[in-house]
């Protein structure tokens, strides 16, 4: 798990979009394990060929705020936690929520993509429901790093028993590098994890893209 090292004194209940888009993630969740058929509402899920088709498009939204089971949910809002309150009090409210959806949906519409370059099985990919608010997650690491490279995280050691400091530069960066990796080698084999790595580099770009014209445009405003 991945810890703050330090205080950063923002109220996190003063980040008014971050706290709604908590509680909508966790009563979305709640609501999936209501499905009587017990598929978790897969039918809400964003499907490639569905999008290819133009059908169904809300999916794009309505999949941005679900999970497939109680851990894929406490790892993104996990994260969630740590990195949303930051950037929401850097970019202010209204920025924040644009960045956060655009994220989500360029996560999706690069994993959308990827199903159409992989070779042979990506027609197979494309009828697989994708879900979770990771996009738009690893749209807010790239607003982090933009706005706070040099926090620091706590991140465990490699025997487990111990956390060492590292900056959040380093940390966002590294775990994109994997990420960008693990998407590549899913050209190769595609069926080798059940992550839309693409999804998680898209998200990843649109943030970094926005928060660096945000923080540009907020400069360049002051010297005016």
């Amino acid at each position: 798990m991945v810890l703050e090292a330090e205080s950063d004194k923002i109220p996190f209940f003063k980040q008014y979009f971050s706290v709604i888009i908590l509680a909508a993630n966790v009563l979305v969740f709640i609501w999936q394990f209501t499905d009587p058929t017990g598929n978790m509402r897969i039918d809400y899920a964003f499907v490639p060929s569905e999008f290819f088709a133009r059908q169904k498009l809300w999916t794009l939204l309505t999949s941005m705020f679900m999970h497939g089971d109680i851990i894929h949910i406490v790892m993104n809002m996990w994260f969630f936690i740590i990195v949303t309150d930051n950037c929401e009090h850097a970019m202010g409210h209204i920025v924040y929520i644009i960045t956060y959806f655009a994220s989500g949906l360029a996560g999706s519409l690069l994993h959308a993509l990827s199903t159409v370059i992989i070779p042979v099985y990506g027609p197979i990919l494309a009828n697989i429901p994708s879900l979770g608010a990771s996009g738009a997650i690893f749209g807010l690491m790239g607003v982090y790093i933009v706005y706070y490279p040099q926090n620091k995280f706590y991140l465990p050691s490699a025997s487990g028993t111990s956390m060492r400091k590292v900056n959040a530069y380093y940390f966002i960066i590294t775990y994109f590098i994997a990420e960008l990796t693990y998407a590549i080698y899913s050209l190769y084999d595609p069926f080798g994890s059940s992550t839309a790595h693409f999804a998680h580099i898209g998200g990843f770009i649109a943030g970094i893209i926005i928060a660096g014209i945000a923080k540009a445009a907020k400069g360049t405003r002051k010297k005016t």
